[in-house]
């Protein structure tokens, strides 16, 4: 087995197709598809099934691919040592807007003053874009709601903490004192784009409470797009807690009574592979945790007293 064949399946895997991987290589169809076939029969199994044009990873290929991603990770660490440069000490996080607002920043605080050379490179998008960076080996590990099981093979998730999800009004909303389903049958609502997590729960609590049929006027998990909405009318919004902690906190938004204990989902972190033992991935996912407990504790002690 060469480096070669490693280089062109991971791309392949990237890509959903062996043309898009061709080009993004400089590499013919022909001779990529020969390599694979190269690689599938030295390991004795088919790595992918074709269906049409594109190429999805079998379970097989899907276990591969942490095996390879690791490999390719640690013999750049090694040419980094025998060139006699310093390990990048580069940690990429994908972030959710669940953890953006406050829970994450804390943390990389406490990372930075921990390992003052060492780096977080976040990056941020949807759900199932941050899924595709890290499958692909561009980030190390993705921070928020845990994925949908469709997602989860060849992946694994770290459980950090609850976290519910609120239906919100501006300060003064007159819905404010009003419970959840009187609210969204008088006023117009803000959904979570269809893509979202949290949108298949929030389905399930409209069609609970007759509501399957409610039109949102707009859809959005974007915070900065909505709070400007919400400032400037009587919309409510459907958004997990993270996202508006400190708006909550300032009383620029209030949260109406949803009469509902089934709003709320596992926030953690999903990665592919296990991290070295110190490494900088391996201390944020360290902080993480210690994190998750401080802010779980008082609300365990309390409900034990």
């Amino acid at each position: 087995m060469k480096l070669r064949h490693l280089e062109a399946f991971l791309a392949v895997a990237q890509h959903g197709t062996i043309s898009a991987a061709a080009r993004a290589r400089h590499v013919s169809q022909p001779a990529l598809s020969k390599t694979i076939a190269e690689l599938e029969l030295l390991l004795g199994t088919t790595l992918f099934d074709r269906s049409g044009r594109r190429v999805v990873l079998t379970p097989a290929g899907s276990g591969f691919r942490a095996h390879a991603l690791a490999a390719l990770s640690r013999l750049e660490t090694g040419v980094r040592a025998l060139s006699g440069q310093p390990p990048a000490g580069l940690v990429k996080v994908g972030v959710l807007p669940t953890v953006a607002g406050g829970f994450f920043p804390a943390v990389a605080l406490d990372f930075a003053r921990q390992r003052p050379e060492a780096r977080i490179g976040v990056v941020t998008g949807p759900n199932r874009y941050l899924i595709g960076q890290l499958r692909a080996g561009k980030i190390d590990l993705m921070v928020g709601r845990m994925p949908q099981p469709e997602d989860m093979p060849g992946l694994s998730f770290d459980y950090l903490y609850d976290e519910p999800i609120l239906l919100v009004g501006r300060a003064g909303h007159p819905a404010a004192a009003d419970p959840a389903p009187r609210a969204l049958a008088r006023h117009p609502v803000i959904l979570p784009n269809p893509g979202a997590i949290i949108r298949q729960t929030v389905d399930r609590y409209l069609a609970a409470q007759g509501l399957a049929g409610l039109v949102p006027a707009f859809e959005t998990v974007a915070l900065p797009v909505a709070l400007g909405l919400l400032e400037r009318s009587d919309l409510l919004w459907f958004i997990s807690r993270g996202v508006v902690e400190r708006e909550l906190q300032r009383g620029t938004l209030v949260a109406l009574d949803l009469r509902s204990d089934y709003m709320a989902g596992a926030v953690g972190l999903t990665r592919q592979f296990t991290f070295d033992a110190d490494s900088p991935a391996d201390l944020l996912a360290r902080l993480l945790h210690e994190r998750a407990r401080d802010l779980t504790a008082p609300a365990e002690s309390g409900h034990t007293a």
